[in-house]
């Protein structure tokens, strides 16, 4: 893929994100997942960047191979982060993985056990762990999900695990993005 073309896909990326988030986030509250808002003793900074990756979860975890859209989370990433996914073909991977796995899979949770600020306090690192659920996929994934876990907890079809996530959200323009972030293989297990 040539630079233009990197550049064309990450405007329209950019432009879709803007009708789907407006950069706003409610910083008032935090959002327990049953829906109940709760008062917190998070700053502003930390209630949105605790939004952000609550919605980051959420977002990779309800999939369904049958409607999958291959970047619906890229409107919560910085633009570097974007550039990178469009050049690795992060889009056309995904929704094959999905396809060829027919997995389907439904976020249930997450907890929060770190929150890192820079020292400028415009980057920060967020460790959580996300409870989700594998509704249904080929056996053959499940077999790599297990053999991933060190056979620590045995993922099946409907049971719940947990999977620890690593974030690097950055500011971008005033709004908290994800710049990076990382999914630890070995923490999958309940």
């Amino acid at each position: 893929m040539n630079k233009l073309n990197i550049i064309q896909k990450v405007l329209e990326v950019i432009q879709e994100s803007l009708s789907v988030s407006d950069g706003s986030i409610n910083n008032n509250c935090s959002q327990v997942d049953s829906g109940t808002a709760t008062l917190t003793d998070d700053t502003v900074d930390e209630q949105a960047i605790k939004e952000l990756s609550r919605e980051f979860a959420k977002t990779l975890n309800d999939r369904d191979f049958e409607s999958l859209d291959g970047r619906a989370e890229y409107h919560l990433y910085t633009v570097d982060h974007i550039i990178e996914l469009i050049k690795n073909n992060d889009e056309q991977n995904t929704i094959r993985l999905f396809k060829e796995n027919k997995i389907k899979s439904k976020y249930e949770d997450c907890e929060f056990l770190l929150i890192t600020f820079s020292s400028d306090q415009e980057q920060a690192v967020v460790v959580y762990n996300v409870k989700t659920c594998l509704i249904s996929a080929e056996s053959k994934y499940f077999k790599e999900l297990n053999k991933k876990s060190n056979n620590k907890n045995r993922i099946s079809k409907g049971n719940s695990f947990s999977i620890s996530y690593t974030l690097i959200v950055k500011k971008e323009r005033g709004t908290w993005k994800i710049d990076k972030f990382e999914v630890s293989k070995e923490d999958i297990g309940d």
